[in-house]
């Protein structure tokens, strides 16, 4: 079955459509965050960040694919003020386009809240529509693609986990899998506090160490209780050598991006300490009547991995590296084409060639493990592949490769590389990935 991105996206794929040309341009990019209490007090659809050595500034974006109004302008406002983010602005994407649009636009001009209706999804009028809320890397068609292929990889694979949480009972994995997302992609987001938000990011990656390996050994018959440490053999084979479609597959998936998100906390506190925004970097907290240091509740590790970092020249743009890396090339590094791989992910990063490797240690640095949370799998696969990640990320990773170093036509067996079965996992990936974009 062929497989397509819509010409004329409407609802969920207008946010991913819209979405990819703030990823594609060089900005760190969130989605669907929700902030609940007892009940669902907001959603924000898009926010996107701007970084620099001693600046970030945010956009949040509202996308509406049927009506709006002034009512959607002003909850824009009132998030802004909600949340205590005066340096962000407001941007409502619409579909529908209003005859009295330039009098709202007038209206909310001194709140900086702004409007672009994108009346027809066309590639060149869309980037004209979004060009003073992008940031400056060339946008491609290209990337607009793949970003989106990227986002329905990661709605396909959560709808699938909680469709495996409503109807499989008594298993555990989904009910944590779930919290665990929830948790890492909006439960923290609203904390004003950077520092107290990275220490809340740490603490649920600590409260759930080795999921992966917890889900596996329940996909084995094991209890989910146990004290593991690594994915059963059995699991392990399967999900990376065979490269099935299973549970593991979802549990990687939230771990990585549970990294990626106390990473990018740890980049926003150095920018912000550097800044003097004392406010956001507060080291104190109350507890029981008691004030005490939130730094102090870190790892030494960690702390000390975020000093090494905050010295290298273009650590705050490792956020946007690793975004990039892990979601569009699927984290990892074709040797064979590691000097096109490097200039690629200069060119969509805004990192130096030669401060690649320094971008690709970080995760080493923040989460020291033993040996490198890379795997060289020469010589017979000629690839280095970041550790417990998920396949279909690969998978679009392997993809995007072929159609950046070959002919548009071009089949995998086209590209040069050695080792015996590198071309075998790029093609066991893409298959893997395929079948993800086929779940509907």
């Amino acid at each position: 079955m062929a497989i397509s991105l819509p010409d004329f996206p409407t609802d969920h794929e207008f946010e991913e459509y819209i979405s990819a040309f703030f990823q594609a341009s060089g900005l760190f990019v969130e989605r669907n965050l929700i902030q609940r209490e007892k009940e669902e007090i907001l959603e924000l659809d898009i926010i996107s960040t701007f970084y620099a050595k001693s600046e970030i500034g945010m956009t949040l974006v509202e996308v509406k694919s049927g009506g709006w109004g002034y009512p959607d302008l002003f909850k824009l406002l009132g998030w802004i003020n909600y949340l205590d983010i005066k340096e962000s602005r407001g941007l409502l994407v619409a579909q529908e386009p209003k005859h009295y649009t330039q009098s709202m636009r007038d209206k909310m001009y001194p709140f900086n809240i702004n409007i672009a209706e994108i009346e027809r999804p066309d590639f060149s009028l869309t980037k004209v529509h979004l060009e003073s809320f992008l940031g400056t890397h060339e946008v491609t068609e290209m990337d607009i693609a793949f970003w989106r292929f990227s986002y329905w990889i990661e709605r396909n694979m959560l709808k699938y986990l909680k469709t495996r949480k409503k109807s499989v009972k008594n298993v555990e994995r989904y009910l944590a899998l779930d919290a665990y997302n929830f948790e890492v992609t909006s439960g923290v987001f609203f904390t004003i506090n950077i520092l107290d938000r990275v220490h809340k990011l740490y603490s649920a990656f600590s409260e759930a160490p080795h999921l992966s390996a917890k889900s596996g050994h329940e996909l084995a018959g094991d209890s989910f209780g146990g004290e593991y440490n690594r994915l059963p053999n059995s699991v392990f084979q399967e999900t990376y050598f065979a490269c099935k479609l299973n549970d593991i597959q979802i549990s990687t998936y939230l771990e990585s991006k549970a990294r990626l998100a106390i990473l990018k906390g740890a980049i926003d506190y150095i920018i912000y300490s550097n800044s003097g925004d004392l406010k956001r970097v507060q080291d104190k907290m109350d507890l029981l009547g008691i004030s005490i240091s939130i730094k102090d509740m870190l790892p030494d590790s960690f702390l000390q991995g975020l000093m090494e970092i905050s010295k290298e020249p273009f650590f705050y743009l490792y956020p946007i590296f690793w975004q990039t890396f892990m979601f569009l090339f699927g984290g990892f590094i074709l040797q064979d084409y590691q000097d096109q791989d490097y200039e690629l992910l200069s060119k969509k990063s805004g990192i130096p060639i030669e401060e690649i490797p320094n971008a690709l240690s970080a995760m080493d640095k923040l989460f020291p493990v033993s040996g490198s949370w890379f795997w060289n799998k020469e010589p017979n696969s000629n690839l280095r592949v970041l550790n417990y990640f998920s396949v279909p990320f690969m998978g679009l990773g392997a993809f995007y490769r072929l159609r950046s170093y070959a002919a548009e036509n071009a089949q995998y067996k086209d590209l040069k590389v050695k080792g015996p079965h590198t071309l075998n996992d790029l093609a066991k990936w893409h298959n893997l990935t395929s079948q993800v974009l086929a779940l509907g």
